[in-house]
């Protein structure tokens, strides 16, 4: 007993040298721990990204393959004259080709041109049909949209098997 009275600082250092060495060793297994869990929160966060963006570019192109649907549409009926019922899909599809525009931000430059023509071709197609079709003159040179609507068909089907690579 004497000597532990005698050496009691001593005790005292050992003891928290003994004690600081295991807090070390759990501090290091603690930290390589964090890391790894900080390591795996990345990867999780890069394939919800990857997913994110998958799940972005089917819409897309089903949204597309809609939009070229009713293109179609549009062309037949102004080739059997139902100038009115073609009233009833040109807002529908100005709102698919911005709905595509605003989900799809990474489009290449050139590709969110023709989404942006297609909104402006459509957009003026209607004014002219409406017009006509309100003071009921001028029906018959409403014919030449379909070479128009031709044009953005085609650039649709571009779009969409551009946007359909970038799956593969």
């Amino acid at each position: 007993m004497v000597y532990g009275l005698d050496n009691w600082g001593n005790l005292v250092g050992v003891a928290g040298l003994v004690i600081t060495i295991i807090g070390a060793v759990i501090s290091y297994f603690a930290f390589r721990r964090a890391g790894k869990a900080r390591e795996a929160a990345e990867a999780a966060e890069a394939a919800s990204g990857e997913t994110r963006a998958a799940i972005i570019r089917s819409l897309t192109t089903v949204d597309l393959e809609r939009a070229v649907a009713l293109v179609q549409r549009l062309k037949d009926l102004h080739r059997s004259n139902r100038w009115e019922t073609s009233l009833e899909h040109y807002q529908p599809l100005r709102v698919m080709l911005a709905e595509i525009r605003s989900r799809h931000r990474d489009l290449a430059p050139e590709l969110r041109q023709i989404l942006d023509d297609a909104i402006l071709n459509v957009t003026e197609i209607e004014n002219v049909v409406t017009t006509a079709v309100t003071e009921n003159k001028g029906l018959d040179r409403l014919r030449g949209f379909d070479s128009i609507l031709n044009a953005i068909q085609s650039q649709l089907e571009i779009l969409s098997g551009s946007i359909r690579s970038q799956e593969g």
